[in-house]
């Protein structure tokens, strides 16, 4: 039953680019060409778009080769010396009207990133950003962009840029490493903002989202969701399970019959394996699930197929090991190390509070959610604890605080709104301020340390989860 719908993979496909010298590889969107010029001694300078639509969205690069390799402690500076070139290159082109500058991890490496708002010779506002990225004898610069006015085309550009794979022949699924938080983007925050305003309220599990015969449910996407959940043990924050539900309606259009019907009724048939019969054979399905999910995801990822990616992302980015907590956790269904996946539960938790408390959405852009995923990753060593493992944590005490705003009276609302401000006034978010100027350095003065841990606002968190 679980291969097929893993055979649905297989419809789709998109373009990979190998460098010649193997310095890199990228999946690009179907459709897409590339060229390729040597520009100085060891330097190339690649670009891609999609065929016949040169003036459309692009994800560029600029490669430098090395004779020798490059010691680690210099990759850092040789990130900076390209981005930093780059840009005062591409100025004498451009007209940049806005830039913003920040470290980040991006293929599993340390990385520097440049947000870009710049003209054209016409004067056309365009948006991308820059990262640099180094390796043992190749330095990457990764540009995609796309006209401000072109959404859909930046969304696409960026999705497959966060495939790029330094110094190997695969490209990463889309996501894995990525140099933005997970499934997050300006248009998940609105649609999250909006979703709090409603109390969580969930629609209706026969709720048609696409027609046709099956028609696509809403609860086609819960049980599919819920199903992956259970194969892999993770909860999807809420941008994740939007960015689901967008890529079933994008692959339910192109689906034949028998497609349709799999993505509309699968899920459900599914959930009912994985949840009836006796303990060993449920855990004889949940294993024989993971491994044929596991193959299908990562595969149907790097063939670009929408839904894969956003399914292997979550479950590669909860796999994404970025330190563990120093207190051990008390119940068996709580983690101690904390990863990618975890701190973008945070972020996406973080925001939910911001906007629960009363406090005006629009104050906070993914430049701000940017700087304060850094800042927490910078801070993890100096943290209490307590509040590393709750950090640990985050997806299950998100989704366990989600539920119970859903489900509150307008009373405990209230009283978890004021929760929730005093937690972020804690964290140095506070309401006189913006969301980006979290004192989250770590230093003497940071107030996401010891004395968060004693907060009562955090301490009441704990409860809002079933698991602890």
């Amino acid at each position: 039953m679980v291969g097929r719908l893993a055979i649905l993979f297989l419809g789709l496909s998109s373009t990979v680019y190998t460098e010649p010298t193997g310095a890199f590889s990228v999946s690009l969107p179907s459709g897409w060409t590339s060229t390729r010029q040597e520009v100085g001694p060891g330097t190339f300078y690649i670009q891609t778009y999609k065929g016949g639509d040169e003036e459309g969205a692009h994800i560029d690069f600029v490669l430098q080769r090395f004779d020798e390799e490059l010691p680690a402690e210099v990759q850092s500076t040789v990130n900076s010396a390209l981005a930093d070139g780059f840009l005062e290159s591409f100025s004498a082109e451009a007209t940049v009207t806005k830039q913003s500058k920040s470290q980040i991890t991006f293929d599993g490496r340390k990385a520097v990133r440049i947000d870009l708002e710049f003209k054209d010779e016409e004067l056309v506002l365009h948006k991308g950003y820059i990262v640099a990225v180094s390796g043992k004898r190749n330095a990457l610069l990764v540009m995609p962009y796309a006209k401000a006015s072109d959404t859909a085309g930046f969304a696409l550009a960026d999705r497959h840029a966060n495939t790029v794979a330094l110094e190997s022949k695969t490209p990463r699924a889309a996501g894995a490493g990525a140099a933005q938080p997970g499934q997050l983007s300006a248009a998940s925050l609105g649609n999250i903002a909006g979703k709090v305003k409603a109390n969580m309220k969930r629609e209706p599990m026969e709720k048609v989202i696409s027609a046709g015969d099956p028609p696509l449910t809403y609860g086609s996407v819960a049980n599919f969701v819920n199903v992956i959940e259970i194969l892999f043990d993770i909860q999807l924050t809420e941008s994740e399970f939007e960015a689901t539900r967008e890529r079933f309606i994008e692959f339910y259009a192109k689906g034949d019959a028998e497609g349709k019907r799999i993505l509309a009724q699968q899920g459900a048939e599914l959930l009912k394996t994985l949840t009836t019969g006796t303990p060993a054979e449920q855990k004889q399905s949940r294993d024989e699930g993971r491994a044929v999910f596991t193959n299908a995801f990562k595969n149907g990822a790097q063939m670009g197929i929408g839904y894969a990616q956003v399914m292997w992302s979550a479950i590669e980015r909860r796999q994404a090991k970025l330190a563990s907590a120093k207190q051990a956790p008390k119940k068996q269904d709580w983690d101690q190390e904390i990863s990618e996946g975890d701190i973008d539960a945070t972020l996406e938790m973080l925001y939910f509070m911001w906007v629960a408390a009363g406090r005006d959405a629009s104050d906070v852009t993914m430049d701000d959610i940017l700087k304060i995923r850094m800042q927490i990753i910078e801070g993890l060593p100096t943290m209490d604890p307590q509040l590393q493992l709750m950090i640990a944590n985050a997806p299950k005490i998100y989704a366990a605080i989600r539920q119970q705003w859903q489900a509150a009276a307008p009373g405990q609302r209230l009283q978890m709104a004021q929760q929730f401000g005093a937690a972020l006034d804690e964290w140095g978010i506070g309401a006189s301020s913006s969301f980006s100027e979290s004192n989250s350095g770590g230093g003497s003065e940071y107030s996401m340390n010891a004395q968060i841990a004693q907060n009562t606002a955090w301490n009441a968190a704990k409860t809002w989860s079933s698991s602890n």
